[in-house]
């Protein structure tokens, strides 16, 4: 029998096709030089033409490699482009991808307050810098890591820098402003395990003998209080400061102002690693001398939830113990992410209303206020749903006034 043989060039072809892979290419512009020399020999409206393919197509694109080389290649095109001496039409074309991949990049990727400066200035409008302040400011409750809040805060403050040199309408730069106040607050929100009461247990000057009757008490108010410190002793009137941020990352507090005397007063503290112990500084509001201290944890408050309860699960009139008082608890919603409540003790002997309420449904983060002579006291809890699917909520209150701090118990069904 003959043996079938093949021809020489049908072989060769054949290794030629079913054996050498397939270029893959996972990018909108697979060869950008090659892209950019082809449109250079091509009519202003194929480069129109495919620009505007190009921004269609990748108008929801999230990927960062993806956009890293439409960004690249867009730069590219506009100076080509400006080279070449299109007509506007295309020049704005180019313009357009170019910033459109800089603001998705700004949106899904940067996170780092560099690029994210960079970014914002390269954006041909004042539209587009408004539109990206706006993004981050609707989703700031929604961030849980205070490394990003961190990078987010110094882009902030830089975009505002940005908006004015470039003159901007005053809106941008205001929206850049609150953009800033809204992610101090919000890392209030994300440090966890800070907030409490402590004891003295060194402090200069008279009282350096009755330093363990000092109660230094710590805890976010939630809202443009800030957080809110006061070093109280049971015969003295205690010496109130609101509006602390993290000053250098979460350790480290600061305060211009003191809310309890007519000379303001400034108080630095630092937290060791655990935020077991406190070194600090204030002034003396009347010799207006600065005084030295450390403190140790006596209460810790934890307000993080594995499983946070939904802001629903919160509404209505709820049983609760409060400092040993049997009571109701009744809280309302009064507005977009605004809470207020009233706990009344059943033997009337306390009725505490309070006008200011914020839940945090991403960490389980519950807080309401009360001002005592302009003197606030703040109740912290955390709503947690159990494996039952109840809402668990827990905490404790802690009052700037007297120093005081008492644990709160909720029943986690409403009485009606």
């Amino acid at each position: 029998m003959r043996r079938a043989s093949f021809h020489p060039l049908l072989v060769c072809l054949f290794c030629l096709f079913s054996v050498r892979p397939a270029f893959a290419c996972n990018v909108p512009v697979c060869d950008v030089a090659a892209e950019l020399k082809n449109m250079a020999s091509k009519n202003q409206n194929y480069r129109f033409q495919l620009l505007s393919r190009l921004r269609q197509e990748n108008s929801k694109e999230k990927d960062e490699q993806r956009l890293n080389n439409l960004l690249f290649f867009a730069r590219a095109a506009v100076t080509l482009i400006q080279n070449i001496g299109d007509e506007d039409y295309v020049l704005r074309e180019a313009k357009s991808l170019r910033d459109q991949s800089v603001f998705l990049l700004v949106q899904w990727v940067w996170r780092d307050c560099q690029r994210l400066s960079s970014g914002y200035g390269e954006l041909a409008a004042e539209t587009q810098r408004y539109a990206t302040l706006d993004f981050f400011l609707r989703r700031v409750e929604a961030l849980k890591n205070d490394s990003e809040l961190k990078e987010l805060a110094c882009f902030a403050e830089k975009a505002e820098s940005i908006s004015r040199t470039l003159e901007d309408a005053d809106y941008v730069a205001r929206a850049a402003v609150q953009l800033g106040a809204a992610l101090a607050t919000q890392r209030l929100e994300v440090i966890n395990g800070w907030e409490g009461a402590f004891r003295l247990t060194q402090i200069d000057g008279p009282l350096a003998d009755e330093a363990d009757r000092l109660q230094l008490i710590l805890f976010s108010s939630g809202g443009e209080l800030g957080i809110v410190a006061s070093l109280s002793h049971p015969d003295l009137r205690p010496v109130i400061f609101q509006k602390l941020a993290f000053s250098e990352g979460p350790h480290s507090l600061a305060s211009r102002q003191s809310f309890a005397s007519a000379v303001p007063s400034v108080l630095n503290l630092r937290f060791d690693e655990k935020f077991a112990n406190i070194t600090g500084t204030f002034l003396d509001p009347v010799e207006f001398k600065k005084i030295h201290f450390s403190a140790r944890r006596e209460i810790s408050v934890h307000a993080f939830s594995d499983l946070p309860c939904s802001e629903d699960d919160l509404l209505g009139v709820h049983r609760m113990e409060a400092a040993g008082k049997a009571g109701r608890f009744a809280i309302e919603r009064i507005g977009p992410r605004q809470l207020a409540a009233v706990f009344s003790a059943d033997d009337s002997s306390i009725r505490l209303p309070f006008a200011f309420g914020r839940y945090n449904p991403a960490t389980g983060r519950l807080t309401f206020l009360n001002m005592q002579v302009n003197v606030p006291l703040g109740w912290r809890l955390r709503a947690e749903k159990g494996k039952g699917g109840g809402c668990s909520i827990r905490g404790w209150g802690l009052s700037t006034f007297t120093g005081s701090v008492y644990p709160l118990m909720v029943e986690t069904e409403p009485s009606g």
